[in-house]
């Protein structure tokens, strides 16, 4: 069995639906990262965390995985003045979540895992989980719907935790929400050539916090950028991807066992 569904022909992925394979959506979007970023920053995040958290999964705990092709389009109304980003409406994001979910539990997978590159799909993907979950428990359907907690991932706190102590991340204090020092090195470790280095400048920013209310990304960045992407280098970007594959394979393994 391939890792990557798309890979596979029909007969082995109705197979892995028997065996009680976990299916994986990486869920990004196309959305200005600053001068020095590409728009596709937040789908590759997604990509990768969950390609590499499913094959390490699979590897270091025996978890049987499939991983969809990413839905790179995603909600990034913040950007949507900035040239380059491509937001999905709520409910036009709402309806595509909805059908891919519905579609996978439809040919008998019982566990999907959501693993989101991007901030602003949150509520989005929150309520297509609870929308399907509704939906399956009157069709009377035990299939789960779970989200990959992000930041919110224990094994991620204690990583950027250990990171910043050995030295290696620097602290770019709590603004650093949106193409900063983190996605950069990301970016260095893993595309060096897309990232402008030239660009990679500590932007002026309008407010030392992130505001209560529903604020447009130009409101608090000129460039679109947050924190400070000079200090990236591709040995910390190296040392995020393999966290983030541990978290989400640690992730897979609690889903897997529930």
């Amino acid at each position: 069995m391939r890792l990557f569904w798309a890979e596979n022909p029909w007969p082995d992925i109705k197979r892995a639906a028997a065996e009680g394979y976990i299916v994986l959506l990486p869920a990004g979007a196309l959305e200005q990262h600053g001068p020095m970023l590409p728009v596709d920053t937040d789908a590759r995040l997604a990509e990768r965390w969950a390609r590499d958290g499913a094959a390490l999964a699979r590897d270091k705990y025996g978890v049987d995985c499939l991983v969809l092709p990413t839905l790179s389009y995603g909600q990034s109304c913040h950007h949507m003045n900035f040239p380059g980003t491509i937001s999905f409406s709520f409910p036009t994001y709402l309806a595509a979540l909805h059908d891919i979910l519905r579609e996978v539990v439809r040919h008998g997978f019982l566990k999907v895992a959501v693993i989101n590159g991007n901030g602003g799909n949150e509520s989005s993907l929150r309520s297509a989980q609870y929308q399907v979950m509704e939906e399956l428990t009157r069709e009377g359907c035990r299939a789960r719907i779970a989200l990959f907690p992000g930041y919110g991932s224990p094994v991620i706190s204690r990583g950027l935790r250990e990171l910043q102590e050995s030295g290696l991340m620097p602290s770019e204090g709590q603004m650093a929400i949106h193409a900063a020092g983190t996605e950069t090195a990301e970016t260095l470790a893993d595309r060096p050539e897309l990232v402008k280095l030239d660009d990679c400048e500590r932007p002026q920013l309008e407010r030392e916090t992130v505001p209560d209310w529903a604020w447009r990304t130009e409101e608090l960045s000129t460039t679109g950028a947050f924190g400070d992407p000079s200090l990236a280098t591709a040995e910390l970007g190296e040392a995020l991807w393999n966290l983030w594959a541990e978290a989400v394979a640690d992730f897979l393994r609690g889903l897997a066992e529930d």
